[in-house]
């Protein structure tokens, strides 16, 4: 049966022939119909979830129940729990996939994974369960397993994480994003990976491996490594990375960044859109550190302090000008 058809159904948005392709379904085997009577109970707990949003449920749970799944096996899946972090806007989600093959008798085997999403100017700062610490930035999104397999320590990364890895000779730490997988034994490092933007990893300290495709680069400490479409995989030695993870503190810091770079950074921390109303403006380099937990106003007071610049707000949109 195709999941997606499964969602709607348990959404309530299935056209009529649907819902009789679904009801055919469950009559040609009890399994099916204990299925998705377990499903539909877990859809309906929803409502009790009274401390978080409705569409946050159903955006998790629809990313939940398609989680993937292992090559020979089919899935059914059951919802684990919701817990807010900080109170945050955006819940830290921790779903579980409870996967066995139901359409052959065959005993169960559980795998949890957990996914925290982390809002719009929030960090997290997290321990894994090999004892390695990540901190997210905002706007973040980290999978991981609350415990690793026996053959190595897989993490999935989309945003900005900072990450001191528990060190492990048998079992690489290995943090995949969209474009570039980066592998560690035990080292300090910070992971710049936020969709449709380039990529940066900066070593703070020890070694890593890093592949894109069929690239790939050696990093020692005070490296950075970058990939951009139109460059592809750059490795710069005796680089100054130093300040890579100063976000973690709550400051923003930026070494002469260009502005278009700084907007985007602005955008994903304060959640507005900023446009740059000149396109020579936005080559400008600027330098600048903040105090930690900055409001936007006081970012954009030291950019006009420069005198190369200034700024009016308009709702949620700033122009720079």
């Amino acid at each position: 049966m195709n999941e997606g058809l499964l969602i709607r159904y348990l959404t309530k948005t299935c056209t009529q022939e649907e819902i009789h392709e679904v009801e055919k379904w469950i009559s040609n085997d009890q399994t099916n119909a204990d299925w998705l009577f377990g499903m539909e109970s877990v859809w309906y707990l929803k409502e009790e979830l009274r401390y978080s949003e409705r569409k946050e449920i159903e955006v998790a749970y629809r990313r939940f129940i398609n989680t993937r799944q292992p090559s020979g096996q089919k899935q059914t899946k059951s919802l684990r729990g919701w817990v807010k972090y900080a109170a945050a806007i955006v819940i830290v989600c921790l779903l579980a996939t409870n996967i066995y093959q139901a359409f052959r008798n065959k005993p169960s085997e559980r795998i949890t994974e957990n996914i925290i999403e982390v809002p719009v100017g929030q960090r997290v700062a997290i321990t894994l369960a090999d004892g390695t610490k990540v901190w997210l930035n905002s706007s973040s999104i980290l999978s991981y397993p609350t415990k690793f397999d026996s053959n190595n320590r897989n993490v999935r990364l989309d945003g900005e994480g900072y990450f001191e890895v528990t060190a492990d000779e048998e079992h690489p730490f290995i943090v995949n994003t969209e474009i570039l997988d980066v592998k560690a034994l035990g080292t300090k490092f910070n992971i710049q990976a936020y969709p449709d933007d380039d990529i940066a990893v900066s070593l703070i300290e020890g070694q890593l491996y890093v592949q894109a495709g069929a690239q790939s680069a050696m990093m020692k400490t005070n490296e950075l490594v970058t990939w951009s479409e139109s460059k592809g995989l750059v490795h710069y030695k005796n680089k100054k990375i130093e300040h890579a993870a100063q976000w973690t503190t709550g400051e923003l810091m930026f070494v002469d960044e260009r502005l278009a770079d700084i907007a985007k950074a602005l955008e994903r921390h304060f959640g507005v859109t900023i446009i740059i109303t000149k396109p020579e403006l936005a080559n400008e380099t600027f330098t600048c550190r903040t105090h930690p937990e900055p409001t936007l106003e006081q970012v954009l007071n030291m950019l006009k302090g420069t005198k190369k610049l200034n700024y009016s707000f308009k709702g949620k949109t700033v122009n720079l000008y």
